[in-house]
């Protein structure tokens, strides 16, 4: 039997740039709900309360704002494996507090949506397009300068 020589050649200014528009859209997404939870700040607080839990205001505020740095880093592809990991875990339960529990098909495929758009950051890493590799660039030329 002949061996097949199959092969995926990818385009890698693409690869990353797809990497790149991943993570600048769930960064947006992510910035989108943010926001929603800081102007709506006491409708938040109320359902935390409804649900039973005791979400003081810091903790609350603390909680939005690490959201927001979160989306932040994703979109810049700094720590971006880290920052895409964290964000499904701290969107995941914003949303469910900011939505009040209320588990309606739209949400959850939504929320699914949203944790697919962030795996290939979580698990592929930020690509070119990225802090990231700027700064990994910068700290292999410093090594090898001499």
């Amino acid at each position: 039997m002949p061996k097949l020589d199959l092969h995926c050649n990818i385009d890698e200014k693409m690869f990353s740039l797809t990497l790149f528009l991943t993570r600048l859209l769930s960064g947006l997404t992510l910035l989108y709900i943010t926001i929603g939870c800081l102007l709506f700040y006491r409708e938040f607080l109320y359902n935390a309360t409804a649900m039973g839990l005791p979400l003081p205001v810091p903790a609350g505020l603390a909680l939005v704002v690490a959201e927001l740095f979160l989306s932040l880093l994703l979109m810049l592809g700094w720590f971006t494996r880290p920052a895409a990991g964290l964000a499904v875990l701290s969107t995941a339960g914003l949303a469910t507090v900011f939505f009040a529990a209320d588990f309606n098909k739209l949400y959850v495929a939504l929320l699914i949506l949203l944790a697919a758009a962030l795996l290939p950051s979580t698990l592929l890493g930020p690509g070119k397009i990225s802090l990231d590799y700027s700064h990994a660039v910068r700290r292999a030329n410093k090594k090898f300068r001499g």
